[in-house]
């Protein structure tokens, strides 16, 4: 009220009022109603749908389309790309569920086609970076020791804030090894440090792309970058082999092969294709007779056209046929071969000698048996020496592969599979063995004797018997 008593204009309530806080609580409960009555108006509304207003709106969002695509050339980052595709798809989705939005879902559309691609031309690029073009390390081939947690070796720079470093070096060395051994999430990460990088970059870039582009452009990228992964870790495995020796190099090929195998199973892709390449074996001689014939027609519209015989004579398309899936077990098939040859030699060590070398004198002359009998190899006492040196390093031997085994496979079911060929291959050696052993022990002569003959046989039997307890507790 003013000064009179007259009454004058009524003053708003304050926000801290009980009369303001009313009016809020009631706000709030209209806002999703308003909302819709909003958008229903909207889709009601004749103008949204005029053909003038839509082709504004629609330069408005190419507009934005422009500004949009722009910012994406220089995004790097695969996460980032993915992120950016995976939001706007969920928007246009949005978009397109309303008539009034369909020009924003046009001009959404352009720039999830625009960042797919700047992810492929990303997801590309650092695959040719990181696995067809990789230069291994020494720590990316400490093998066995990066599957042992050995601390990669690094140069050590002396100057006047070395003492510095060294204390922090320290300090991150002390944190390490204080972390729970049992912590799962660490136990995860260790077990994927130790993968050879190439392997690592193609399963990390393929599962973040798998669901934001394209089925085919997705196989066509894994098909490639599985075959370079598949030859880099051939050559790994020779590096290996020189550095550590044939066990190491046989088993790391395994382990990454069957990891390889395992981790590309829930892409559900075929990893295959077929590739035309352009011919031109026969071009010289197409365009010798092309120049020989004086009736040639090059304005005849007809097959009878000289230059289009030039062209199907001298160029063809060759078709090759692209199996990565297949050549990958291949691979892998033929890595454990020679990890069941190389180790079933391993094991036989001279005995396998001496049983290669009684099929070569046997398959060489029509007297097999008198030839063998007369053999120096055979005699009686340098045979027990050989079975005797042979099972004196049996056990080391065993106690060797089947700690590399359990270093590098962690399945048990699977070192089982590769030792049961190996088990049939001992085996089979010591019945040949054994079967020379009776030939050229017959007739008593070149050292042979009762005793002798008794005392190798025993050897074999313990050696088969000693093979096949390792091979049993798998």
């Amino acid at each position: 009220k003013k000064e009179g008593g007259d009454e004058g204009e009524k003053v708003p309530p304050s926000p801290g009022s009980p009369h303001f806080k009313r009016m809020g609580s009631a706000g709030s409960h209209t806002v999703p109603a308003a909302s819709a009555l909003a958008s229903q108006v909207l889709s009601e509304d004749a103008t949204y749908r005029d053909a003038e207003f839509q082709s504004a709106l629609g330069n408005l969002c190419s507009a934005l389309h422009r500004t949009v695509r722009r910012g994406l050339v220089s995004v790097l980052d695969l996460d980032v790309l993915c992120q950016v595709v995976s939001v706007l798809r969920e928007e246009r989705s949005v978009a397109n569920s309303s008539p009034t939005t369909l020009a924003a879902a046009r001009a959404v559309s352009g720039v999830i086609r625009d960042a797919q691609e700047r992810l492929i031309f990303c997801a590309n690029g650092a695959l040719h970076k990181e696995v067809a073009r990789f230069k291994p390390t020494i720590n990316d081939l400490n093998y066995p020791g990066k599957l042992l947690g050995e601390e990669p070796k690094v140069a050590i720079i002396i100057d006047d804030e070395s003492s510095s470093n060294k204390k922090k070096d320290e300090t991150t060395a002390e944190a390490k090894k204080e972390e729970d051994p049992n912590d799962a999430v660490a136990a995860q990460l260790r077990v994927y440090e130790s993968w050879f990088p190439p392997m690592r970059s193609v399963l990390r870039i393929l599962s973040k792309i798998f669901r934001v582009v394209e089925p085919r452009v997705f196989e066509d990228i894994a098909l490639s970058s599985v075959q370079s992964c598949t030859k880099s870790l051939k050559d790994g495995s020779v590096h290996i082999l020189r550095k550590s020796g044939q066990i190491h190099a046989d088993l790391f090929l395994v382990k990454h092969l069957l990891i390889l195998r395992e981790q590309l199973s829930p892409f559900d892709i075929q990893l295959r294709s077929v590739e035309r390449q352009l011919d031109f074996s026969e071009a010289g001689r197409a365009v010798t007779r092309f120049l020989a014939n004086r009736n040639r027609r090059l304005f005849s519209m007809s097959t009878e056209n000289a230059l289009i015989t030039l062209l199907r004579e001298g160029v063809s398309v060759q078709e090759s046929s692209v199996d990565s899936k297949r050549d990958l077990e291949d691979c892998l098939r033929s890595a454990c071969n020679d990890f069941i040859e190389h180790t079933s030699s391993t094991l036989l060590g001279p005995i396998g000698g001496f049983v290669d070398q009684c099929k070569n004198v046997a398959g060489s002359t029509s007297s097999s048996t008198e030839a063998l009998a007369r053999a120096p190899f055979t005699n009686g006492v340098v045979v027990k020496g050989v079975f005797a040196s042979a099972l004196q390093y049996l056990d080391g031997e065993l106690d060797n592969v089947s700690k590399q085994m359990n270093l590098y496979l962690e399945n048990a079911a699977t070192q089982g599979i590769l030792l049961k060929p190996v088990v049939r291959k001992v085996t089979r050696s010591l019945e040949e063995a054994k079967r020379f052993i009776g030939e050229v022990s017959q007739g008593g002569d070149n050292g042979w004797d009762g005793e002798v003959q008794s005392d190798v046989l025993k050897s074999i039997e313990e050696y088969e018997a000693k093979v096949k307890v390792a091979s049993s507790k798998k």
